[in-house]
């Protein structure tokens, strides 16, 4: 095949994954071919030295690996007029669209990855579940190299994407939620926006690191931040007595059951 990578789609996720895979080496432009039904935007890729096709088929005709990145609800419109052969693997990053879905819809069983993105991928702080179906060890081993460029990467059986997507997919927008509620305390005791800013997110990053090389139970490092008497527990009775957990739970449940709807439809 002429390229190695080609992409169908280059909307916010899409082009992050691109941007890492570049940026880290992993693939030169040369190597990836890229299609969107919008000339004018993937023209703009034209100048860095990426392959711009003509159609969809001259992806799937050109290049080893295809990545889907376009919006769930249009990806029938490229599996009924494409062609796709055993040179393609599938790379998909559609939420919602299950391997057997997009198999069927492609009329040729291709071997197929589906991964699960977060938006921290554009800065390669992010992380990506992944599900390798039918895929040769080999290509498997090169697409695990590619997307490590993003992040970290989390083998998921396939009945739990749902809850990935609630989880890291979605779980920046519960973050920044968390983070603006942080900001708007301190600024209400008189820290200025700047201030709140850079020490609600360093509190948030540099506790988030002291857990990932923690063995202790959460309850636990909650207790140890407390004390008798102190300041930290009349926050943290607050959020007890309105069931902060339980929320965030409630909520991750929602958004969990859409995505189980939505690979229904």
């Amino acid at each position: 095949m002429k390229y190695e990578l080609g992409i169908l789609g280059t909307g916010t996720m899409g082009t992050a994954i691109l941007g890492r895979i570049v940026e880290e080496k992993k693939l030169s432009p040369a190597n990836i071919a890229l299609f969107d039904i919008n000339r004018d935007k993937v023209l703009a890729f034209q100048k860095d030295g990426f392959h711009v096709a003509s159609d969809a088929q001259e992806i799937a005709d050109n290049c080893s690996v295809v990545l889907f990145s376009v919006k769930p609800q249009h990806f029938r419109s490229i599996t009924q007029t494409v062609k796709f052969s055993e040179k393609n693997t599938i790379l998909s990053i559609m939420a919602g669209v299950k391997i057997d879905t997009l198999r069927r819809a492609l009329n040729y069983p291709c071997p197929i990855v589906r991964v699960m993105p977060n938006m921290p991928c554009k800065i390669g702080k992010g992380v990506c579940g992944v599900k390798f179906s039918e895929v040769d060890p080999v290509v498997q081993t090169k697409v695990n190299d590619w997307l490590s460029s993003c992040g970290g990467i989390v083998p998921i059986e396939e009945n739990c994407f749902d809850a990935v997507t609630s989880v890291s997919g979605s779980g920046p927008a519960y973050i920044y939620m968390f983070i603006d509620g942080l900001i708007k305390g301190g600024m209400e005791g008189g820290l200025t926006y700047d201030q709140s800013k850079k020490l609600a997110i360093e509190t948030m990053i540099g506790t988030a690191e002291s857990y990932r090389n923690s063995t202790e139970p959460l309850s636990e490092l909650v207790e140890k931040v407390c004390s008798k008497g102190g300041t930290t527990i009349e926050a943290v009775n607050i959020y007890r007595e309105k069931d902060l957990e339980g929320i965030i739970v409630e909520g991750i449940n929602a958004c969990r059951k859409r995505s189980e709807e939505l690979s229904k439809e």
